[in-house]
Formats: C-alpha cells, sequence, structure tokens
C-alpha cells in the first residue's frame, strides 16, 4: 500500500475522536447533526481497521475477543439507547440518569472497555499486529483518553480543552509517523 493511501487510511480511523473531544469540549449546535457525524466518522474508522485486519490470515482467539469486544460494546449502546450512547447528557443536556441494566451492572464503561478490547484483540492476530500495531494501538490509546474525558466531566472542560486537544495532537503526529512505517507498505 502506498505511502497516502496508508496515511488516508491512519487519518480517516481518528477523525470520530476529534468530533467526540471537540462536542464534548465545546459542546454543539446541532445534536442530530452530531450524532448523525459520529455514526458516519465512526463506521468509516471501524471499516478502515477490518479493511487491513483482514487483510491478515485468520487467528480465531483474535476474532473470539474483537467479536466479545464488540457484543460488550453493542450491549452498552442498547441499554444507554442511542442519544445517551453520543454523550447526550453532556452535549445535549438530557437529564442524569443511573442506568443500570447488564452491562452496567458489571461495569460503568463498558463501551469503552468493549472498544479496548476489540481494537486490542486485533492485536492478538502476528500478521496484523507486525504491520498495524500503532493503528490499534492508537485506537486503545484514543479509547482511554475518551474515559479520561468522561471520568474528568462537565466540571473540568478546560482541562479536557487542553488535555484533549493534546492527546489528539500526539495521535495525529502518530498517525503521521505510522503512515510513512515501511512495515505497513510492504505487508498491506
Amino acid at each position: 500500500m502506498a505511502v497516502v493511501p496508508v496515511l488516508a487510511l491512519y487519518l480517516v480511523s481518528f477523525l470520530y475522536y476529534g468530533l467526540y473531544w471537540r462536542a464534548f469540549a465545546f459542546g454543539v449546535t446541532s445534536f442530530d447533526s452530531f450524532k448523525r457525524d459520529a455514526i458516519v466518522l465512526k463506521t468509516v474508522s471501524v471499516a478502515a481497521l477490518a479493511f487491513v485486519y483482514l487483510q491478515a490470515p485468520i487467528d480465531l482467539i483474535s476474532l473470539a475477543v474483537i467479536a466479545g469486544g464488540i457484543l460488550l460494546n453493542l450491549s452498552g449502546a442498547a441499554a444507554l439507547g442511542l442519544d445517551r450512547t453520543y454523550y447526550g447528557h453532556e452535549v445535549a443536556g438530557l437529564p442524569a440518569e443511573r442506568i443500570t441494566a447488564f452491562p452496567y451492572s458489571l461495569t460503568a464503561h463498558p463501551m469503552i472497555l468493549g472498544n479496548v478490547a476489540a481494537f486490542g484483540g486485533t492485536l492478538i492476530n502476528p500478521q496484523f499486529r507486525n504491520a498495524w500495531w500503532p493503528l490499534a494501538g492508537l485506537h486503545v490509546v484514543l479509547n482511554l483518553g475518551l474515559l479520561a474525558m468522561e471520568l474528568a466531566g462537565d466540571r473540568r472542560r478546560r482541562a479536557v480543552r487542553i488535555g484533549g486537544g493534546l492527546v489528539l495532537t500526539v495521535a495525529l503526529l502518530g498517525a503521521v509517523l505510522a503512515g510513512f512505517n515501511p512495515l505497513a507498505k510492504a505487508t498491506a
């Protein structure tokens, strides 16, 4: 894969994190537009990762961990509903509500844990890991950044703006550097 497509793949993989950060840190003018954009950008991101992951030989353990992460994420989204899944309380002013249905009965952040498991699960596949570890690793790091942002909450918007901006800048730099990774070009 040439440098430009590899770099483009990295960059489209991380756009939705910037969208989430901007919405959480600065608010949104239209919650419906934000949800639409978030769904589209996350779909593109997951499709980009799936495109390169599915070129590697099948690894059943890796696939099982990915599937478990996806199921945990989907269970969390189903328990929250679409509006709350996309920061409805934080950016759309929905009233605070404690969700206790599964998987929230087990953990406060099942969607992020599911994302970390799914993205991290790709790294179990040795062929994928050798060529694309920065892609999956940056997804894991950025999901942990989303967790930090959620834990910081509304009261620490300034910290979210500064810290999130720094994390996204470092991730962007990492994506650009990874886009020039000769291993990714040689094995993709």
